[in-house]
């Protein structure tokens, strides 16, 4: 009998989706992985918490790649995300818009939105007809989700490259253009408006492109349950697969030996040993803090200095309990408010998510989330200066003002509805070591410069990065891909051929 050969020990910083993701493919291809969480639970962004005896979703407003026939559906479904029986809410617009008399709606349908569209500004038909066009478009935008592109070879890009031949010359065109720029192109003030609050005004058009094509072929869904349940379903997967984890290991530093990553040092002291190591954490953190800013990364270092060019994402979170039925209202709808500033950022809207369409999330009520995006993160400073008391003072105070207009828009008596939580940055810094709390990466602007990046270390061996901060504007499917694209590397690291086991989840999609 041969002698069994021993399982190469790879080590993943972080329980996030990419860590969970990179864990999954790193188990199939025989390695002994095993994750060190911080946290006393795995998902990281990707989670929710209850408060007062309501749930809330603190994350996916829809996941892209719920369609059977997406891309990215054999990857939601190899690590155990989704499966047949899983419920999956359709998407039916991005969200309402209350703009004085009217409300216009975003439909994820191109021809609704068409109609919808050509309802309020009849005078922008030419102007609706070619966004509509530029959507159908970007439905050849093409994802590396086998391998990352360094790794593929000339036949393969350049096939990819072919079929994302429609949409080229509308990126190009409108790469540089942000959505309130974009919005004004529009002769109808009530589209100039709904365009100016459709996103963040310092976002680049090419990301509600992405997102409306996406919605366009209904393949960014609602999945039943929330955010929390699919980490949890994931981290199932992982460690019905053989993986283990750590929880409560805050990780201080990454161990490395002649450029060679080895291990980890534990907050604790313990150091722990590997062959390879997966960080999956905040990119700031891992840049400054676990490598202790000894290897410098011209990428990120721009994107970091240069906040004009790069902001971060940063918000605030107010979430309320509703005791009466809402149900008939809209999922999503955004409302015009008495302007206040958050730090030195002028808040004249409120984006509401009505949650009361998944009904297994709470029983007996509901709760309506209200995500107050920032341009910049000027409020983070602001609030580590502040004592406890004032920094809980402050919370109320933005959750009650957000509490006024959804009164208001739902038709709330006081009785109806309570203030439960309130998250801010400095909320995101604690449970995930985010970067000045922002909850996602960075904001894809029209000065943007490099839309991906290698999850390697030039200068260190044995070490692989992976997460939403390698591609801008970060979100749950750039987590999952990098998290497959780290497990690939490290693979072929260890010189051995990738498995790719969401292979047999795949079905045939229409050309």
């Amino acid at each position: 009998m041969g002698k069994i050969k021993e399982k190469k020990k790879l080590i993943i910083i972080g329980g996030g989706i990419s860590g969970l993701t990179a864990g999954i493919y790193a188990l199939d291809n025989g390695f002994d992985v095993t994750i060190y969480e911080k946290h006393n639970i795995v998902g990281g962004q990707c989670t929710g918490w209850t408060r007062k005896g309501a749930f809330i979703d603190g994350c996916a407003h829809w996941i892209v790649g719920t369609n059977p026939k997406s891309p990215f559906n054999p990857l939601w479904r190899h690590i155990g995300a989704i499966n047949d029986s899983t419920n999956i809410h359709e998407t039916e617009y991005f969200s309402k818009f209350l703009i004085g008399d009217e409300e216009v709606t975003i439909y994820a349908d191109v021809e609704k939105l068409r109609k919808e569209f050509l309802r309020v500004a009849p005078e922008d038909k030419r102007k609706i007809n070619e966004f509509i066009r530029v959507i159908k478009a970007y439905r050849s935008v093409q994802i590396p989700l086998k391998k990352p592109l360094d790794k593929m070879d000339i036949f393969s890009l350049t096939s990819m490259g072919i079929r994302m031949i429609p949409m080229v010359p509308f990126y190009n065109h409108y790469r540089k253009v942000g959505t309130d720029e974009y919005g004004m192109k529009f002769k109808s003030p009530i589209l100039q408006e709904t365009f100016r609050r459709i996103m963040t005004p310092n976002y680049n058009v090419h990301s509600l492109f992405y997102i409306l094509q996406a919605l366009s072929k209904c393949d960014a869904g609602m999945i039943e349950g929330g955010s929390k349940n699919v980490a949890f379903r994931i981290r199932d997967q992982f460690i019905n697969l053989g993986g283990k984890i750590e929880y409560n290991a805050n990780v201080k530093k990454i161990i490395i030996k002649d450029n060679i990553a080895q291990g980890i040092l534990l907050a604790s002291g313990e150091e722990v040993t590997s062959d390879y190591v997966i960080c999956s954490t905040d990119i700031h953190h891992a840049l400054y803090d676990l490598l202790d800013d000894q290897y410098k990364d011209k990428f990120f270092e721009e994107k970091f200095e240069n906040k004009k060019q790069n902001p971060l994402q940063i918000c605030v979170l107010t979430s309320h309990k509703v005791k009466k039925d809402i149900s008939t209202k809209p999922k999503m709808i955004d409302v015009p408010c008495e302007p206040f500033y958050i730090g030195s950022n002028k808040i004249d809207h409120l984006g509401f998510r009505n949650h009361s369409f998944d009904k297994t999330l709470n029983k007996d009520s509901t709760t309506v989330c209200c995500l107050i995006c920032l341009e910049n993160d000027d409020i983070y400073d602001t609030l580590k200066k502040m004592s406890k008391e004032e920094y809980v003072k402050y919370k109320r105070e933005i959750g009650l003002y957000a509490q006024k207009y959804i009164k208001q828009y739902f038709e709330l008596e006081d009785d109806d509805v309570e203030l439960i939580d309130v998250t801010t940055p400095l909320t995101y810094e604690r449970y995930t070591n985010a970067y000045k709390g922002s909850y996602m990466s960075f904001i894809t602007t029209n000065k943007t410069k490099g839309l991906m990046r290698k999850g390697i270390m030039k200068r260190v061996k044995n070490l692989v990065l992976a997460g939403q901060w390698l591609m801008p504007p970060g979100g749950l499917p750039i987590a999952l891909f990098t998290g497959k694209h780290a497990a690939y590397r490290v693979t072929k690291m260890n010189k051995q051929r990738f498995i790719d086991n969401d292979k047999k989840y795949k079905v045939k999609r229409e050309s």
